[in-house]
């Protein structure tokens, strides 16, 4: 009080001129120091908007990466279901290897059953069952958690999806790493507005490797003072750390971790100007900063936001703006290319999942590989998909396409373009190449080609093609036509297989023919095709004379020997479209479809002639010749109703036979001759002929 009551006394005894003067400076002074203290205040404060926005946005970053990765495991999850891989571990780690490969944040692919046990697990690096983050990964799973602290303290992201029609459940974790960071905190930084950014664990340390208020900082290291004083609160702060400001923002990750955003706070300069040219700068710089900050950084930063967001909400299909070139525009490219890439990398995980999906039912192959052409082609984008198999012991050549018109599957295999290279060096993958105008491919009207080869192991079914018209192929046609040739051949090899297991199943295991009861299948479904389309239908029967005798007389073995020769020779007797079978015993039977009476007598005599001419060689200097016994029947020369034939034929047979063995006899011959004799009787009604017809057949059942 009497240090107050002095300066007053003081005070009224200045002059008035020390007095103004006084006034003047002390308003200066205030005024000077109170829009810079202002200034300053209003740069802290954008500083934490700055700061909170960015936080925001590595949320939303880190949100999208979880909706990727939880699209990503969906989709994997369908493809698992689609190959029907679960019961075999190895398919199962191919099939998450073949996805791990895309992604190149180190993942962890992986299905566990309902008691949290590993069914099979794949990364980007080797890994055991044994391995501690397999367990903090499964342990995440059944309770939902979607970001887990691994043993070390360092963040994983994890997302999981139910494999359909089973009980498994397949996974995937992201760590959260420096590099997965430090692509984070490029996307929230510019040279205009750096930030840094990291993670802070429960255990109040850093839970990763990286920066924050422009210093280095490891995982494990506790915060310093400054920075862990305000890591609690709930709004944006500035801290001092050395001789500069920062705006610290924080937000929550999961239950165990916060997201640290620090960015600098900028220093107002203090120059003791003149009054009016002070406010006047004040006002200038603070009304060009706000406009600036404005439309050059916080409108830019919402719509980028915003789109940001839209990743998270798998709305890929929606464009990132990219404004003019400067950082936020090179920002908003970098997260276009990378919108780009997940929607190709989803896209592609769809059409990989949709193709395993048709290639797993049981439709005919043909309609099922036509399915895969336009699947491929709209997934792609490209002009042309075609599918070309080649000759093998259960199928002829053929092709499957879409996009150009018929193709020459041996010319095209077998030709100089590209098509035909890369069929011949199907040991080398997938190739990319152009087709020289005067090729084959180009006369199809496509320019550039990529072909892959269907092989399995040593087994090459043949190739898959895509092409384009004009543009060329790009790399990622590439690995989608690759992997797509990796599934089309292992369902060309189940094909093969499962044509092969029934073939055999239809076969004499002697004469390598086909037995009794496919003959019976066969001829059923060409006795009613014939009738329905009034088409020629023949049959012919064959029984090798004397047959006993040779088996009593020289054993069964030798039997043996005379059934497989005769198979030979029938074989080579009659057309491939001809079915050749054995009926049973010595007995066969050949079924001809379009083949007249005349023409079946024919064959029969070939049949006959060329078995009479052939030796048997049953031992070195012991031959044999065999004659053969053929009846036949064809439709409709002699039956209305083609379901009378094996009787007719076998008729004919039992003629042959009793009329001296070594010869054909057909059923018409029988009607020929007895057909003037029964128009008389029927004439003098002694009999009735619709009534008798075919009276008296006899059918004998297979030896």
């Amino acid at each position: 009080m009497q240090l107050i009551r002095q300066t007053l006394a003081a005070w009224r005894r200045t002059r008035f001129s020390v007095k103004f003067t006084s006034v003047i400076v002390v308003a200066c002074l205030l005024i000077s120091l109170v829009p810079l203290w202002i200034a300053q205040l209003n740069t802290n404060d954008e500083a934490k908007d700055r700061a909170a926005d960015k936080v925001g946005v590595a949320g939303n970053l880190i949100a999208g990466q979880l909706s990727s990765l939880s699209s990503f495991i969906q989709g994997v999850a369908r493809q698992i279901d689609a190959s029907r891989d679960l019961p075999n571990p190895e398919l199962v780690r191919a099939t998450l290897a073949q996805d791990a490969a895309v992604n190149p944040f180190g993942d962890v692919l992986g299905v566990i059953d309902p008691d949290g046990r590993v069914v099979s697990v794949q990364g980007t690096l080797t890994l055991t069952r044994a391995d501690p983050i397999i367990s903090v990964l499964t342990a995440a799973v059944p309770k939902g958690a979607h970001v887990a602290p691994a043993t070390d303290g360092q963040p994983w992201l994890v997302e999981d999806a139910a494999v359909p029609n089973s009980t498994a459940t397949a996974f995937v974790g992201r760590p959260l790493s420096a590099q997965l960071a430090t692509a984070i905190g490029s996307n929230l930084a510019t040279a205009a507005d750096p930030a840094d950014f990291t993670v802070i664990g429960t255990d109040e340390r850093f839970a990763i490797d990286g920066r924050i208020a422009g210093l280095t900082v490891s995982m494990g290291d506790k915060p310093f003072a400054q920075l862990a004083s305000v890591l609690s609160g709930r709004s944006a702060s500035v801290v001092t750390v050395g001789t500069r400001d920062f705006a610290v923002a924080t937000a929550q990750l999961g239950p165990a971790f916060r997201l640290v955003v620090t960015t600098p706070v900028d220093v107002v300069a203090t120059p003791l100007q003149p009054l009016i040219l002070l406010i006047a700068l004040i006002v200038a710089l603070v009304a060009v900063i706000v406009v600036m900050v404005q439309f050059s950084l916080q409108r830019p930063l919402r719509r980028l936001d915003r789109a940001v967001a839209g990743l998270g909400k798998n709305e890929f299909d929606v464009p990132v703006p990219t404004g003019p070139d400067n950082e936020l525009g090179r920002l908003g490219e970098t997260f276009e290319k990378m919108r780009r890439e997940l929607q190709t990398q989803m896209k592609a995980t769809r059409t990989r999942a949709a193709i395993a999906t048709a290639l797993s039912t049981s439709r005919p192959l043909e309609e099922t590989l036509s399915e895969v052409c336009t699947e491929l082609r709209t997934s792609t984008g490209v002009d042309a998909v075609m599918i070309l198999v080649n000759e093998s012991e259960m199928n002829d050549p053929f092709a499957i396409f879409e996009g150009v018109r018929d193709v020459d599957v041996d010319a095209l295999l077998k030709g100089t373009g590209p098509i035909g290279e890369g069929y011949r060096q199907s040991m080398m993958g997938a190739l990319m190449l152009g087709a020289a105008p005067a090729s084959l491919e180009a006369h199809l009207g496509m320019r550039d080609f990529c072909v892959a080869p269907l092989r399995l192991a040593e087994h090459l079914h043949g190739v898959l093609a895509v092409a384009r018209s004009e543009s060329e192929m790009d790399e990622t046609d590439a690995d989608l036509v690759v992997g797509t040739a990796e599934q089309l051949a292992l369902a060309l090899e189940r094909s093969r297989f499962l044509a092969s297991v029934k073939r055999q199943a239809s076969m004499d295991d002697l004469t390598g023919l086909y037995n009794h009861r496919f003959l019976v299948d066969y001829l059923g479904q060409q006795v009613a095709l014939a009738e329905r389309l009034n088409t020629s239908l023949a049959i012919l029967m064959i029984d090798i004379d004397h047959f006993k005798v040779l088996n009593d007389s020289l054993g069964h073995q030798a039997g043996d020997v005379a059934l497989a020769a005769f198979a030979q020779t029938l074989v080579s007797s009659v057309r491939r479209s001809d079915l050749a079978a054995r009926y049973g015993g010595e007995e066969f039977a050949v079924v001809m479809a379009n083949t007249s009476a005349e023409e079946a007598r024919l064959v029969a005599e070939k049949i006959r002639l060329a078995l009479a001419d052939s030796i048997i060689e049953l031992e070195p200097g012991a031959p044999l010749t065999l004659t053969v016994s053929v009846g036949g029947a064809a439709f409709p020369e002699d039956t209305e109703s083609a379901r009378e034939l094996l009787t007719l034929a076998d008729e004919a047979l039992y003629r042959a036979k009793r009329t001296g063995r070594d010869r054909t006899c057909m059923a018409g011959d029988v009607r020929a001759r007895i057909k003037p004799k029964v128009a008389r009787m029927r004439d003098a009604g002694v009999i009735d002929v619709e009534s008798n017809v075919g009276a008296g057949g006899r059918h004998r059942p297979a030896q």
